[in-house]
C-alpha cells in the first residue's frame, strides 16, 4: 500500500511539473499584476518573438578541391532559430550538419569524405528583409592513407525570413567552383 501511495505521488508531481512547463506564460499572466508600459512600446514589444524551423535537404553537385572536380552527394540538416528585436530586425542562428556526405574525384576517382557541424550567427536589418546566407565550415578528408582533414566551406545555406522573424524557406546547395578552402 505504501508503494502505491509513493507511485501515485510521483505521478501527480510529474503531471503538475509538466503542466507548469507547458503553460508557464498562461499561468503567470493570470496571477501577476499588469505592469505599466509606455503606449509607444506596447505594440512593438508584442511583436518580439523566437521562431525556429528545421529542414533535412539533399546535396549534390560539383565542387573544385585541390585542383580536382569532385562530385558531392549526401544530406545536410539545417536548423534556423530567429530572435526578432522590438524595433525590427533581429538575429538568426543557423546550425548546419552533414550526414553521409561523400564526393568522388573526377580524375583520381578517390573518395572525399565530408564531416562536421557548423553554427553561424547573423543579424538581419529591420526592413527590407533579404535572404540570410551563410557558408558553414566543415571538414573534408581527402583520399589517401595519411592525409589530414582540411576545413572547407563547400555548401551555401540560405534562409528566407519574414519581417517578424518567421522562416519561410530554407535551402542549401553545393557552391561549385567557388569553394573557400581555409588554411
Amino acid at each position: 500500500m505504501r508503494r502505491h501511495a509513493l507511485r501515485a505521488t510521483k505521478k501527480t508531481c510529474l503531471l503538475v511539473a509538466a503542466l507548469g512547463l507547458a503553460l508557464p506564460a498562461a499561468g503567470a499572466s493570470a496571477q501577476t499584476t499588469p505592469r505599466k508600459t509606455a503606449p509607444a512600446l506596447a505594440p512593438a514589444a508584442a511583436a518580439v518573438g523566437v521562431h525556429f524551423a528545421t529542414a533535412d535537404l539533399a546535396l549534390s553537385g560539383p565542387l573544385t578541391l585541390n585542383k580536382e572536380q569532385v562530385d558531392i552527394t549526401g544530406r545536410i540538416t539545417v536548423t534556423v532559430v530567429t530572435r526578432a528585436n522590438a524595433g525590427g530586425g533581429g538575429t538568426a542562428q543557423i546550425i548546419s550538419s552533414l550526414r553521409g556526405t561523400t564526393g568522388v574525384g573526377r580524375t583520381t576517382h578517390g573518395t572525399y569524405r565530408f564531416f562536421g557541424a557548423s553554427t553561424d550567427t547573423v543579424s538581419w536589418p529591420p526592413e527590407p528583409v533579404s535572404p540570410v546566407v551563410v557558408s558553414p565550415r566543415f571538414l573534408v578528408f581527402p583520399p589517401g592513407p595519411i592525409v589530414p582533414p582540411n576545413p572547407v566551406r563547400p555548401v551555401r545555406v540560405t534562409a528566407i525570413l519574414k519581417e517578424n522573424g518567421k522562416i519561410s524557406n530554407i535551402s542549401a546547395r553545393v557552391q561549385g567552383t567557388t569553394a573557400d578552402t581555409l588554411t
